[in-house]
């Protein structure tokens, strides 16, 4: 397959693979859609990989009637309140919607369909959710609710930092989620050498050949060079071969620990709690958030074990304050207890 660096912005150059007789019939306006129903389009990514920072930029630059699904391995949801776009969301939380809430998923999309007729759907999946399940998920509801559903773009986004060091702690169940997508995002490119991230993207790259790859952060794109990024993705194309499903359902490897009604921490309390986490004194925390009191400020806060971000709390949307945090051996005593300080 021949590919091309393509994209040109402001006489700087973000670089794209492209297939070459994608990028010739992108430039010709020989691609059309050919959808049939509902499309449906897939946003996935490991824990903490900026599924949601992603989808605050991209929905604004979809055209016709949006609900998006947000799935949330946690038992409060957080993500859905987060997104800025005015539009629907049904929440689906406490379980992966690939596995344990595959029943839920599918009444969800029925409901979804009824009610607002969107002209899309898009999904964003639990963060230990395999794509390829998701996809067969999507499938499911589609035969057994008789929703009228096409499958169309399936985007991944990649934590650069974290990717070697989850591909072996995790393997198959990591890498599914790029093994299967039309377009990987990679995400937290920032203080890398450029020689080590050329190494971490062809690395990425080689799992999944055929899919585009954006080797520069996608956040100095605009709306339209984003919107038209996905659209030279090829749509997920239907086979009747089915996917090898997980030795052990995600609820069997991950498990999350919900905490609500907070009280007011000092900062030198929560500092106490993030340095907990990358010490992994309550266990391998790989995900941890939520909007917290801190020091009388109330702040929105995103962990992983590669990055850290802290911002004030967006008051025009009234968040309550809780936190989740997700992980593996978790120990939810010493958890709730480092949230409850006194």
């Amino acid at each position: 397959m021949k590919w091309i660096f393509w994209w040109e912005k402001d006489s700087e150059y973000t670089v794209f693979f492209v297939p070459f007789l994608r990028y010739k019939k992108l430039c010709s306006g020989d691609i059309k859609k050919e959808k049939k129903g509902m499309e449906v389009q897939v946003v996935s990514g490991f824990l903490g990989a900026g599924k949601t920072t992603f989808l605050n930029r991209y929905l604004p630059t979809l055209a016709g009637k949006t609900v998006l699904i947000e799935n949330e391995f946690g038992e409060v949801g957080l993500d859905g309140e987060l997104i800025q776009e005015d539009i629907p969301v049904r929440e689906i939380y406490a379980g992966c919607i690939c596995c344990s809430l595959a029943i839920d998923f599918r009444q969800g999309i029925k409901e979804i369909a009824e009610r607002f007729s969107p002209d899309q759907i898009v999904i964003e999946p639990s963060g230990v959710g395999r794509l390829s399940d998701i996809v067969k998920a999507c499938q499911k509801a589609r035969e057994k609710e008789g929703i009228d559903l096409t499958i169309t773009k399936l985007i991944a986004m990649v934590d650069v930092k974290s990717f070697e060091e989850y591909r072996e702690d995790f393997g198959d169940f990591y890498l599914d989620q790029i093994q299967h997508a039309g377009l990987i995002l990679p995400t937290n490119l920032e203080g890398l050498e450029e020689k080590e991230k050329n190494h971490l993207l062809d690395e990425i790259h080689k799992e999944n050949p055929k899919a585009i790859l954006c080797r520069e952060d996608y956040r100095t794109l605009g709306r339209k060079e984003l919107k038209t990024l996905v659209d030279i993705v090829e749509d997920y194309e239907e086979t009747s071969e089915g996917y090898p499903r997980p030795v052990l359902p995600a609820d069997r490897v991950f498990s999350s620990v919900a905490i609500e009604e907070l009280s007011e921490l000092s900062r030198e309390q929560f500092d106490a709690v993030v340095k907990a986490f990358k010490c992994q004194d309550a266990g391998q925390v790989l995900r941890a958030k939520g909007i917290l009191n801190v020091a009388g400020q109330r702040i929105h806060f995103e962990y992983t074990p590669f990055s850290y971000e802290e911002c004030p709390a967006d008051e025009r949307k009234h968040l309550s304050e809780k936190a989740v945090v997700i992980g593996c051996d978790l120990n939810e005593e010493k958890i709730r207890g480092l949230f409850q300080m006194k």
